[in-house]
């Protein structure tokens, strides 16, 4: 997009344009100046304007009558991160206070994804309710890392002593694993326990029937019988499963269990929603769930996070549209919203329209 400095007040703040005009990047601006990530690309680096050597994102947010003022400055080599204009140390420091929910609608195709898919979509919420989640999710990642490299190592690795070498390591990859992976499964069993009934009431609001539907944070690999929400019992179970996989593992030259294989199952009246489920019913599903999100960080946190909805509306039947929208005026929620067609968006005392061409913000209706 083109240098932009915009002031968004409460409200609803309805972006609109042809396709390919720079409105969704613009919320993934304002989403990745919040969570340091991009819900497009695993690259924050990709948000650089090709024919630029960086990019500069920053937001003035106001919360409980103070300022603060959070900054991510992208180049191809990395990304420097501030508050309040100094340098965060640690950087779970940067999360807390300020908020977003985003749905897009790669959002409603969750349910019929790849476990993968779904479990993105869960760790987004455990990441703003939690924000110590990210980096024991990045220790994870990288402990994972280590063991698969090591892993295909040893398929290629001869001898007595480099063999009895190879196991040693691989049995402190496992301990490490084994203590931070229990940490990340606890920490999503907690989310989906305290998002259910949350879930569960807003899409019983939504499809005004006696449906219901479940979310769950589901483990193949492991036993039925293991308590989801002791660490402790997390740690044996999954320790327990590294070492009866070694062999399969070695052959596969990948882990073959922990949470990096798990999924979050949403059931609809005891059935895969994604196989059972119409089409109608996995975007109620979806639109409860952004609900219960919003309603579960609002309290957490004490104030209603912002909100950012990428063409939603084209997506959502008018009964559907209309209820997402009545729900957001009561609840005050700032939002803002990017659109094709301005008049899918029901109106409201506090809107604000923009026009957005060719990566330039335009106000349509200023005061």
């Amino acid at each position: 997009m083109a240098p932009l400095d915009l002031e968004l007040g409460p409200g609803f703040h309805v972006f609109s344009g042809e396709n390919g005009q720079g409105k969704t990047n613009l919320l993934e601006a304002i989403y990745a100046v919040c969570t340091l990530r991009s819900f497009r690309t695993r690259r924050l680096a990709e948000l650089i304007q090709f024919d630029r050597e960086a990019a500069r994102l920053a937001a003035v947010v106001e919360r409980g009558g103070s300022l603060r003022t959070y900054e991510v400055t992208l180049a191809p080599a990395g990304r420097q991160v501030r508050l309040d204009g100094k340098a965060v140390r640690p950087l779970a420091r940067y999360f807390g206070g300020f908020q977003v929910v985003l749905f897009a609608p790669e959002d409603l195709a969750v349910p019929r994804g790849t476990p993968a898919d779904r479990r993105a979509f869960l760790d987004r919420v455990v990441f703003q309710r939690t924000p110590d989640y990210l980096g024991e999710a990045q220790d994870y990642d990288r402990v994972l890392r280590s063991r698969n490299a090591l892993l295909r190592a040893g398929q290629s690795r001869s001898g007595a002593g480099s063999a009895a070498g190879g196991a040693a390591l691989l049995a402190v990859y496992d301990q490490k694993l084994t203590e931070l992976g229990a940490r990340r499964m606890r920490r999503r069993t907690q989310l989906c326990a305290e998002l259910n009934p949350r879930f569960r009431a807003a899409f019983a609001a939504i499809s005004r029937s006696a449906l219901e539907v479940d979310a769950r944070y589901a483990s193949p690999w492991l036993g039925s019988d293991v308590d989801m929400g002791d660490e402790a019992a997390l740690a044996d179970a999954l320790s327990r499963a590294l070492t009866s996989a070694r062999s399969v593992d070695l052959a596969r030259a990948i882990t073959t269990v922990g949470p990096h294989r798990d999924d979050l199952a949403l059931t609809l009246t005891g059935r895969a929603a994604g196989a059972f489920a119409s089409q109608g019913q996995l975007r109620a599903i979806i639109l409860a769930w952004k609900i219960a999100e919003l309603e579960l960080l609002a309290e957490a946190y004490g104030e209603t996070p912002v909100l950012l909805l990428d063409d939603v509306s084209s997506e959502l039947d008018p009964r559907r549209n209309e209820y997402l929208f009545e729900f957001l005026r009561s609840k005050r929620t700032q939002c803002a919203i990017t659109t094709t067609h301005p008049q899918h968006v029901p109106g409201g005392s506090t809107r604000a329209d923009y026009e957005v061409r060719s990566g330039f913000v335009t106000r349509q209706n200023p005061e």
